[in-house]
């Protein structure tokens, strides 16, 4: 009977262990947060958001190119230029099957607000033959 109660006493414990490191698996650390609020496509070299910014960014993009182009009309203008016309080739990109003019029309004004020295400059080489 003893051998039944340490065996019993003896796997509740290890069940709470493994359910505690479940749990604790679960909870995101600090890293996996900073890590998931800049996206994995944003350049080094542009300016970088504020937190809240840059999550209701992800959260835009996530939903699609009508989303996006809210984000953009709300938030445009505390968007820094460089990351602004990135954010804006993003949103042409997402809309080049479902509204190509839009989508040229913004490829057209990125480009033309860019100069030859801006990290963005191979991007939008690189895009031109989608867009022109």
């Amino acid at each position: 009977m003893k051998f039944l109660l340490l065996f019993l006493l003896v796997a509740s414990v290890g069940f709470a262990v493994y359910r505690i490191s479940l749990i604790y698996r679960s909870v995101p650390s600090e890293e996996r947060v900073r890590e998931q609020a800049v996206p994995a496509g944003v350049d080094e070299s542009l300016p970088p958001l504020t937190p809240p910014l840059e999550a209701s960014l992800a959260t835009a993009t996530q939903a699609g190119p009508q989303a996006l182009g809210q984000w953009l009309r709300q938030n445009g203008a505390w968007v820094p230029e460089p990351r602004l016309s990135a954010i804006q080739l993003d949103l042409a990109q997402m809309l080049v099957r479902n509204n190509p003019a839009e989508a040229r029309r913004l490829y057209a004004a990125v480009k033309a607000r860019t100069p030859a020295g801006s990290p963005l400059s191979s991007r939008i080489k690189q895009l031109s033959r989608t867009f022109e």
